[in-house]
């Protein structure tokens, strides 16, 4: 399951439809990858200004009205937005595949956050297989006749065990 947790101020990804966009084109990287749906989790988490400090200053600090002298505003004016992503499904297993998911990543954020000038960061963490249930079943293993169903399902399903074991 990949869970994807987006700390914000209140002001950025205000409209549903926004947050849908986002979710459908975070979910889409997980789809290419032959992951169920129902497995990505998009959670939008919003924090107030005076509960979200970077450096010690608020993100966005409330009443600073300075810009540059390009009329830019200062790095502490802008919202900064913190995503952490949990992997658990499946694991970046060498520098190649991960290098590719980063800009995957990159490119979905792109329009959603640097393309409107907010400050960001996000860290990726693998997760122990071994401790993740979904409906109360350990998961099929990966590309096993059980994942494919709850693939083409959509949902999670009692599965035979044989059927969710890798021959790997």
């Amino acid at each position: 399951m990949p869970l994807w947790i987006i700390y914000h101020s209140p002001s950025t990804f205000a409209s549903p439809q926004t947050k849908q966009a986002l979710a459908a084109s975070i979910t889409a990287i997980y789809l290419a990858a032959g992951l169920p749906a129902f497995y990505v989790n998009v959670l939008f988490q919003p924090v107030e200004p005076t509960s979200f400090y970077v450096g010690g200053v608020a993100r966005p600090a409330m009443g600073v009205e300075d810009a540059d002298a390009d009329g830019e505003k200062e790095s502490r004016e802008r919202p900064f937005v913190r995503i952490t992503i949990q992997h658990l499904a499946r694991q970046l297993p060498n520098d190649t595949v991960r290098d590719n998911f980063l800009n995957k990543v990159d490119a979905v954020l792109k329009p959603y956050i640097a393309d409107r000038g907010y400050d960001w960061e996000y860290t990726v963490e693998e997760l122990r297989r071994d401790l993740w249930k979904v409906q109360g079943m350990v998961p099929p293993m990966p590309g096993t006749e059980a994942e494919k169903e709850w693939v083409r399902l959509g949902k999670a399903v009692e599965f035979e065990s044989e059927k969710g074991v890798s021959n790997l």
